[in-house]
């Protein structure tokens, strides 16, 4: 009896020893923070809308937050993911955008069954956080093109490409988050100016 509970205990001790806390994940939003107005009616009020899931990189499909250092070495961050994937949150914040503005009849998402009028196709081009080769310094780097299409006769309406580059002041993942979303805040600006130039 002696000898069972000896070995019970040098087992649960022995477990104890072996393992390891692994550190909790800093989990980040792609948020742009942004509210606007519904704007004036213009030729496209009475058309539908569906918003395509954006195409992009599968590095931006991931909850993996990665960052490039140098010209050629890309890392994730270990302890820092996304809540949710750059390419849905992006497709989610211009939904968000094109319903507050009202130019369209109505806006659907990509799964959508119903038939509609136009399609807006989304391409996130550069999501990223990029670091000196020295580590002292870092900037981010978004870039996102728009294409409305008419889903009729299947011909381009309008299509624009959207850039910034912005210095990340604090050189870590919580720094990289801020910057990639005042950059895209700046460019969901941009292109709000630019969707009613184009409904106009």
């Amino acid at each position: 009896m002696v000898k069972i509970v000896f070995i019970i205990l040098s087992v649960v001790l022995f477990s104890g020893c072996v393992m390891t806390t692994t550190p909790p994940m800093n989990e980040y939003r792609v948020n742009a923070d942004l509210s606007f107005s519904a704007l004036s009616e213009g030729k496209c009020h009475k058309k539908s809308l569906k918003v395509a899931q954006a195409f992009s990189s599968n590095s931006l499909k991931s909850l993996k937050m990665k960052y490039a250092q140098g010209e050629n070495k890309l890392f994730s961050y270990s302890q820092s993911q996304w809540a949710l994937s750059p390419n849905q949150a992006i497709t989610s914040e211009v939904m968000t955008l094109l319903k507050d503005l009202e130019l369209f009849s109505s806006v659907q998402i990509a799964k959508s069954v119903s038939r509609n009028d136009m399609l807006l196709e989304i391409n996130i081009d550069e999501f990223m956080q990029y670091f000196s080769a020295d580590a002292k310094s870092s900037y981010v780097k978004v870039i996102i093109s728009f294409t409305l299409l008419d889903t009729h006769s299947k011909k381009i309406v309008a299509t624009k490409t959207f850039r910034e580059k912005n210095s990340v002041a604090l050189l870590n993942a919580d720094g990289g988050v801020k910057a990639l979303n005042a950059s895209l805040r700046n460019i969901l600006l941009q292109s709000s100016i630019w969707f009613e130039g184009v409904c106009r």
